[in-house]
């Protein structure tokens, strides 16, 4: 009797035992605990080298979105996710942002009547560039009054791709208004533009790049000289051109501080003011 009992109280919790044990077990192969891959960088290939290689790791490639750069393969990878050196679990999808074959087509904005800032700022914002700034007699000073794309006039709304350049034509003032030179020694290429667009001026030439052998030298590059030169009664006529002097070799050459403060760059002074 007491054998019959034992037995009818530990059978259901021997199999209920079991039936977790069983399902433990089926759930640690299935969900594969403990079993990873690392992702490897995808950056540069095309989507078949891509997919190929995730494919050695039991891995899926699935692409989000497509971008344009130049400094990639046309169908190359730009981007990923998970990152490259990541940990994941066999079967999973990573996710991947393709080079357009080329970019983007986008409507341009009105620009006439915007400042030059307002102006820069919008350009910046939808992917098109600045290429020069050119200024015409105008009461408004640094009011744009036409806006050109190689050369000629192009209307709100034309289509255009993403990242060309934008020529903006800005009022120069009646009265012949001068802005300081900006000090540009230290800076790269891209703080470069945000200066000169800032001191309404333009990029002249790059007399040469010291120690630049590949594109990327050049992108790294520094500025050892300039002329004119930035000195304190140093004036220049709106739209003036800076040429410049590059150097590889960045070491301990860095911008002044405050370079970046658009206040720096914003008084003008008149012909007559100077003399």
């Amino acid at each position: 009797m007491l054998k019959n009992r034992f037995v009818t109280t530990l059978m259901p919790m021997c199999v209920a035992a079991l039936l977790l044990l069983g399902g433990w077990a089926w759930l640690r192969s299935y969900t594969r605990h403990n079993v990873t891959v690392r992702v490897p960088d995808l950056q540069g290939l095309s989507f078949g080298e891509a997919e190929a290689m995730l494919a050695k790791r039991e891995l899926f490639a699935l692409v989000i979105d497509s971008v344009y750069t130049e400094e990639l393969p046309k169908g190359s990878v730009v981007d990923q996710h998970p990152d490259a050196g990541g940990e994941v679990k066999q079967d999973r999808k990573i996710y991947l942002v393709l080079n357009a074959s080329q970019p983007k087509m986008i409507d341009m904005p009105r620009l006439v009547d915007l400042s030059k800032r307002q102006a820069i700022s919008v350009l910046d914002i939808i992917g098109l560039k600045v290429r020069e700034l050119q200024y015409k007699p105008d009461p408004c000073v640094d009011c744009v009054i036409a806006q050109l794309y190689k050369g000629r006039p192009i209307a709100p709304d034309e289509r255009i791709r993403r990242g060309e350049s934008i020529t903006l034509v800005l009022g120069s003032g009646e009265k012949g208004e001068r802005v300081p030179v900006p000090d540009l020694i230290g800076l790269t290429n891209a703080e470069l533009r945000m200066v000169l667009n800032m001191a309404s001026v333009n990029l002249g030439v790059i007399v040469n790049c010291d120690g630049c052998n590949t594109a990327a030298d050049s992108t790294l590059a520094r500025v050892r000289r300039q002329s004119p030169s930035a000195d304190a009664n140093n004036r220049i006529a709106l739209g003036s051109a800076i040429d410049i002097w590059l150097t590889a070799d960045t070491s301990g050459l860095r911008p002044n501080t405050g370079w970046d403060d658009p206040t720096r760059y914003a008084k003008t002074d008149t012909l007559d003011e100077v003399e």
